[in-house]
């Protein structure tokens, strides 16, 4: 059984290819078309997974949507319905009308079959949820999907049982936990349903409760079945219809808001520590629902854009509502695609399905080391390739060079978790105004990430012996002792976005740090992800030299191959 998953027009365009129940290649469209955040249709994304594998369309078995649009179609407009076009329309205009017609209550999928193609439009929620739930390590496990809204859902309640998903509850749109954090972000000055983690970095320097926790707390409810918010405050269910997601009686709540180019006043920094407190509170509330209508497991997994808040997930073991918890790598809506790929094909094949649990994110493309010496022959550059790289390596990063690291298969998801890194020395309290300033060009206040060898984690994060957080998915508090000696990568708060690096997952990158560890006795690299600011995270060697020659970094490795400014 052979499924291409495709997830178009939406704010992270992406596709996957799942063959026998096993995700073997997945990638978002941006990588390719090199437009950060980009909607269009995922062309190259389709392409480079066919041909990776030496497929064609006529190999397909099925194709999955992760979004079910007959669900909307009692709320589409006569407009839209009743006229015409062009005659191409009748695709969608005919069965539109018949669903209308029939009052056709939608189940979880809706299909299209013509020739050999055969499209399933599925879920959206469900999606998230099975993104999560079949690349966990458990059997059985509760699951919680939060984000901005589904087709006409904002959250997801309910369990996985062996290969199903059981629905229990879920929140109706506009109620959302994901555009209550958007609305704040737009207040903030940043872009809503994409700057979310901005905000959260804000919010670090508030961790105190001021005036605004009060006033936030006027603008929700905890109710039986979820959250409701007063609607009076917001205006995002009005679409584009209406500028900001907030109004005037937001605005006279919170005072004025905050333009993209303004300072960062107190008040900027108190709202986003306040609002961080509210949407803990509620997901807190949430995950208590979930456990109640649950599966006894003990386990629970996230998934949906909200669960990109590392800082509340850093809380999930201190609250114990759960033994066990579980974050993929692709919570946000790029993970849909390899959800549908995981429940279409078990729809399709049911009892005889046979679940590949994913151990990484490593499922992009990858370049041999002819293909990468003849890029860098092409564009005249100067290199070399010593013979023990690592080594060579950890002593320029302990130098106090900026490395960029160019290994393997790309990761799929937002974060570069060791194939297409920045990498530099966590000791130095200069380095992340360094590389803000000569690399990301972004803001200051933005925190840098510590890959630390995972046995050896436990002694400089306020967490057990034997945790994995292999994804960047979690921010623990940086122990007491160690915070002084590795500023590069302790936020303002004491806490740091934790990634656990394993010798089995990912063996070059996890000997690069024991080597800077040998040198250095600290088993801990700053890791951030090899782009420019505005960019995104580089696919192949000819992103990786142009990023390079672009930026302030000293020096470029692209596989066995060492370039120096």
């Amino acid at each position: 059984m052979i499924i291409l998953s495709i997830y178009p027009w939406t704010n992270t365009s992406s596709a996957a290819l799942s063959i026998n129940g096993k995700i073997v290649s997945a990638s978002p469209e941006e990588r390719f078309n090199r437009v950060k955040g980009s909607s269009d249709f995922p062309i190259n994304a389709i392409n480079w997974c066919l041909k990776e594998h030496k497929l064609s369309w006529k190999n397909i078995d099925a194709v999955a949507i992760a979004w079910n649009p007959s669900k909307n179609i009692k709320s589409a407009s006569s407009r839209w319905i009743n006229n015409m076009r062009w005659r191409g329309e009748f695709l969608s205009n005919v069965p539109a009308q018949i669903m209308k017609m029939i009052n056709y209550e939608s189940d979880n999928h809706l299909s299209i079959f013509f020739d050999r193609q055969k499209i399933f439009f599925l879920n959206h929620h469900e999606c998230h949820a099975a993104s999560a739930f079949f690349a966990s390590p458990f059997k059985n496990s509760d699951i919680l999907t939060i984000d901005g809204h589904g087709e006409n859902e904002t959250c997801f309640m309910g369990y996985g049982r062996s290969n199903k998903i059981i629905k229990k509850n879920s929140i109706p749109y506009p109620h959302s936990v994901g555009l209550f954090y958007g609305t704040f972000t737009d207040y903030l000055g940043f872009k809503p349903d994409s700057d979310e983690w901005k905000t959260m970095a804000l919010s670090s320097f508030s961790k105190k409760k001021n005036i605004y926790d009060k006033k936030i707390n006027k603008i929700f409810h905890l109710t039986k079945n979820g959250i409701e918010l007063d609607l009076s405050y917001f205006n995002y269910f009005f679409f584009d219809a209406q500028r900001n997601f907030y109004n005037d009686k937001f605005i006279r709540l919170f005072g004025k808001s905050r333009r993209v180019n303004d300072k960062y006043e107190k008040r900027h920094y108190e709202i986003a520590g306040a609002m961080q407190r509210a949407f803990e509170k509620q997901v807190f509330h949430l995950l208590k629902l979930t456990k109640n209508q649950g599966s006894n497991s003990g386990n629970i997994v996230l998934a949906g854009g909200a669960a990109m808040n590392c800082v509340f997930n850093g809380l999930l073991e201190k609250n114990k509502i759960y033994k066990n918890n579980y974050i993929p790598p692709w919570p946000d809506d790029l993970g849909v695609s390899i959800g549908a790929a995981y429940l279409l094909d078990y729809k399709l094949r049911k009892n005889k399905r046979k679940i590949e649990k994913i151990r990484s994110s490593f499922l992009g493309p990858k370049y041999n080391s002819n293909f990468i010496e003849n890029e860098i022959r092409k564009y005249k550059l100067n290199y070399s390739k010593p013979k023990k790289l690592n080594e060579y390596i950890a002593k320029k990063i302990s130098y106090g060079k900026l490395i960029g690291w160019f290994n393997g298969r790309m990761e799929f998801g937002q974060r570069a978790l060791g194939n297409r890194s920045i990498l530099a020395d966590p000791r130095n309290k200069k380095i992340k105004d360094t590389i803000n300033k000569a690399i990301k060009y972004r803001e200051n206040f933005r925190p840098f990430a510590p890959a630390v060898l995972e046995e050896e984690a436990y002694r400089y994060f306020d967490i057990k012996r034997g945790t994995k957080i292999e994804f960047m998915e979690k921010a623990v508090l940086v122990k007491n002792l160690w915070r002084d000696k590795i500023p590069g990568v302790t936020h303002v708060d004491g806490t740091a976005r934790v990634q656990t690096v394993s010798k089995k997952i990912n063996p070059d990158f996890y000997d690069l740090i024991y080597e800077f560890r040998k040198i250095t006795k600290i088993p801990i690299l700053i890791n951030t992800s090899l782009n420019l600011n505005g960019e995104p995270i580089v696919c192949s060697p000819k992103d990786a030299i142009r990023t390079f020659f672009s930026c302030g970094l000293d020096i470029l490795v692209l596989g066995r191959f060492v370039i120096e400014k």
